[in-house]
């Protein structure tokens, strides 16, 4: 039987560091060590694996290890597998991404939209198109 790993030792893997919430968070340093366990146990280890690869992997995101942006990079992957399965390509879309800027868009309409809600849906703006010219139709 396997054992089940932790958040902490997923993140320790793929050179994540958890840091206080109270410590300014770098690139590829979190303060979301709930949230990851959350998706952790929600959708398991090769889901959370690909959506804190997905961020850590694109280019300029390494400082985008916050809640909203995991969640929202999860809720995307969850509903579109097909996308994610497509590996390389599913990650090389993701370096035309600032999920910063997604993350601060979201920020500022936060009384009307979550922030995690408003971040998937950009990301499903830009990889339905992403996907639709490289692909046929979005799948």
């Amino acid at each position: 039987m396997t054992i089940p790993r932790s958040a902490a030792e997923i993140c320790s893997d793929l050179d994540i560091e958890i840091v206080s919430t109270t410590a300014r968070r770098g690139a590829g340093q979190t303060h979301a060590v709930q949230t990851i366990q959350r998706i952790l146990a929600e959708h398991g280890e090769g889901h959370a694996i690909l959506t804190l690869r997905t961020i850590v992997e694109s280019e300029n995101n390494r400082t985008e290890l916050v809640a909203p942006t995991v969640w929202a990079v999860s809720d995307i992957i969850a509903a579109h597998p097909q996308w994610a399965s497509k590996g390389l390509a599913f990650l090389e879309a993701f370096d035309g991404i600032d999920l910063a800027d997604l993350r601060n868009r979201a920020k500022a309409n936060r009384k009307a939209v979550a922030p995690r809600k408003a971040i998937a849906t950009m990301l499903f703006e830009y990889l339905s198109v992403a996907f639709a010219n490289q692909h046929g139709n979005p799948a």
